[in-house]
């Protein structure tokens, strides 16, 4: 019985290392993300992406005007699905949850698709497809790349991306303490933390503005810049 269910879960973990269940993982992930903005449009909730990038889909719903918001976007989507090959790394927030979650609608929307965006069945279907275009690209990049440049690109991208990444925590300590006292505190204390424990500062910054924020906010000490 044990060997059974041995082979079972090695069968499994051999389909998820194949191309077929690659495409079915991000048909699955661009299906969801799609489909999230859907629902962003119809109450306001359930956008995948950063919150900067959605004030900026909320402006131009506003505005109607989708230029700027498909420029920005766009240009991670191409970025990241030509980068992911190279690198053995695939950006979700870049490639899917900012391309495919903000950028993609927006330009559906601004060719008159809307169809495609707001009725939610056909946005599950719309992403899906839109994953399975997306995975297509990335595979036949990746075959075309020379043989062994994708770990050394991956070996550089993450070094890259955790060097640069420790630059940002006094940004957020500073950011945070002009946004709210309360907030500051909180990013302060989170930051500390971290530090003790030899740990990234940028987490426990971003942690403790949020828990020490939300606080303040629920006992009624702080607006938290709303209506500011």
């Amino acid at each position: 019985m044990d060997s059974n269910k041995q082979v079972k879960k090695t069968s499994i973990e051999a389909f998820m290392l194949t191309e077929p269940a690659f495409l079915i993982c991000m048909a699955m992930a661009c299906s969801g993300v799609f489909a999230g903005t859907s629902i962003f449009l119809q109450y306001n909730t359930g956008h995948f992406s950063t919150t900067s990038v959605t004030v900026m889909l909320t402006e131009a719903l506003k505005t109607g005007s989708y230029a700027a918001l498909i420029g920005y976007t766009g240009g991670f989507l191409l970025a990241r699905i030509l980068e992911g090959p190279l690198v053995g790394i695939l950006d979700i927030g870049g490639a899917i949850m900012t391309g495919v979650g903000a950028g993609l609608p927006a330009l559906f929307l601004s060719m008159g698709y809307d169809k495609f965006v707001k009725n939610f069945p056909l946005s599950l279907l719309t992403g899906a497809v839109i994953g399975l275009v997306i995975g297509g690209i990335i595979l036949v990049v990746r075959k075309l790349m020379p043989g062994g440049y994708g770990s050394m690109g991956t070996d550089i991208m993450v070094g890259a991306g955790n060097i640069v990444g420790e630059w940002f925590g006094p940004i957020i300590l500073i950011m945070a303490a002009q946004f709210d006292l309360y907030v500051g505190i909180g990013a302060m204390i989170g930051a500390v933390i971290c530090h003790i424990k030899k740990s990234p500062i940028i987490g426990g910054a971003i942690l403790g503005a949020m828990i020490f924020g939300y606080a303040a906010y629920l006992l009624g000490l702080t607006t938290l810049g709303i209506g500011a």
